[in-house]
């Protein structure tokens, strides 16, 4: 495999982590428990800082 076939591949791979990332945080959530309303917390604690470094990741590929 070329270095720019893999380079798409991992590109492609990004795209879609980073897709179904930002899918998620509009994805509606229900808060009828306090479990559920945790999830939700954690879910943006933990999604938004994610996102941003999948992205910075696919900056960094994307100079490669």
């Amino acid at each position: 495999m070329r270095k720019d076939e893999i380079k798409g591949k991992i590109l492609g791979e990004l795209d879609s982590r980073i897709g179904r990332l930002r899918q998620h945080a509009k994805d509606e959530k229900p808060a009828d428990t306090p479990y559920s309303e945790l999830n939700h917390a954690l879910s943006h604690a933990i999604g938004e800082p994610l996102l941003k470094e999948l992205c910075d990741v696919r900056q960094f590929v994307e100079r490669l």
